[in-house]
């Protein structure tokens, strides 16, 4: 098995408080739930779906893309042309 290495992140104090309580009372600590997480993101080559709670704009952006309502472009350089053309 190769080297391990560090992960650092910031997480605001009362989501780690919060988060530290529920990982210890699963008898895990939270370096087994980040290797974990690690493991299946690097197995799956993606994150989890269930990691995204789509907010409201989201959740409209997708349902307006089911009905087929989204502009298409024919090339990438179109699609900035149009982007760029109020700028």
């Amino acid at each position: 098995m190769a080297a391990s290495r560090m992960v650092q992140a910031r997480v605001p104090g009362e989501i780690q408080d919060i988060a530290n309580q529920v990982i210890q009372a699963s008898g895990l600590t939270v370096s087994d739930v980040v290797r974990a997480l690690m493991t299946r993101i690097a197995h799956e080559k993606a994150i989890p779906p269930a990691l995204f709670q789509p907010n409201a704009e989201t959740l409209k952006a997708f349902a307006e893309v089911e009905r087929g309502g989204m502009q298409r472009f024919v090339s990438v350089d179109a699609l900035f042309d149009d982007l760029q053309a109020n700028d």
